[in-house]
């Protein structure tokens, strides 16, 4: 992917793309809902990783977004990506049977994922920015997964 596609995808996502789902969820937790106060955890998990990636973290993931899409286009990268995914398809047979065998099954896949793609981001990339892909990671898991711990594929 060339750097100017790059640039416009991340530029989109962190300013037109975040400024409208800031817009909407302020509507959908202020005025829409005014008298109602509840927790949504997809609105919940956008906040922790795009928040921080258009926010405080923007200039270090701008930094990176390039090397990113490189490593993305590895074959080793799409093939870390697509045992994740077949994986994740065969976890959801499991939702049915138990949310908790299901969760554990997401917490290990994550797992396995990020210990495939670690070496790849960071030989590639360097220690900076494997630093934000974990931080951002963290952050999304804290959220959507509060007892998945991925700290040791992280390190």
């Amino acid at each position: 992917m060339a750097m100017d596609a790059v640039e416009a995808s991340y530029g989109y996502m962190c300013g037109t793309g975040y400024r409208q789902f800031e817009e909407h969820a302020g509507c959908f937790a202020e005025d829409c809902t005014k008298p109602v106060k509840c927790q949504s955890m997809a609105m919940d998990a956008v906040e922790a990783s795009y928040g921080y990636m258009c926010g405080t973290g923007y200039r270090q993931f701008e930094e990176h977004a390039g090397c990113f899409a490189e490593v993305e286009s590895q074959k080793e990268y799409v093939e870390c990506k697509n045992a994740a995914s077949s994986s994740m398809n065969d976890a959801l047979k499991l939702r049915v049977e138990s949310s908790d065998i299901y969760f554990e099954r997401l917490c290990s896949i994550m797992d396995n994922y990020l210990r495939c793609c670690r070496p790849l981001v960071y030989d590639k990339c360097g220690k900076s920015a494997w630093k934000l892909v974990s931080q951002i990671t963290i952050d999304s898991l804290h959220v959507t997964m509060p007892t998945c711990d991925v700290n040791r594929a992280l390190l």
